[in-house]
């Protein structure tokens, strides 16, 4: 029987198809880092200098694999720790001009490569995805950035 075709099945192939981009575009800076210190370096690069504290409780990890994780990411460069201007007690992470342009090469490639694919579509079939992620997008709960981050994905 040829009827419309599943929106479940639709979805659940979008989402495999972006995956698998998401996967793709982090390759070359996990040749470099590990995942949790990627996770780290995109919500400090997204957000701005944060408190150690926050952000292993928005990453949801306990601060001494916080430490240890922002460790590895002072000594490869990537990150750096600042006195906290408005309390000199507290210490924030913030991501150097390394770290920065490593995100912006991710987030640069992912959008290469779904512009890639939305290219091989008719403009009119282009334009019925777009509706259709913008719908769906609405419809669904928007995760936390840290659910995100657990993917290396930008909020």
């Amino acid at each position: 029987m040829n009827g419309p075709p599943d929106p479940v099945d639709g979805a659940v192939g979008a989402s495999r198809a972006l995956v698998g981009i998401a996967v793709r575009s982090l390759a070359e800076a996990l040749e470099v880092m590990t995942l949790p210190q990627y996770r780290v370096l995109l919500l400090v690069s997204t957000r701005g200098a944060m408190r150690s504290g926050d952000l292993a409780a928005e990453l949801g990890v306990h601060a001494s694999t916080l430490t240890r994780t922002v460790d590895r990411l002072v000594g490869g460069g990537w990150v750096q720790r600042a006195g906290n201007p408005a309390n000199r007690r507290e210490v924030l992470v913030e991501p150097t001009d390394a770290g920065r342009r490593l995100v912006e090469q991710v987030t640069a490639r992912r959008r290469r490569e779904i512009t890639t694919v939305l290219e091989r579509l008719e403009p009119a079939a282009r334009t019925s995805v777009a509706e259709g992620m913008v719908l769906f997008a609405s419809a669904a709960e928007q995760p936390g950035a840290g659910e995100l981050s657990r993917l290396g994905v930008e909020s």
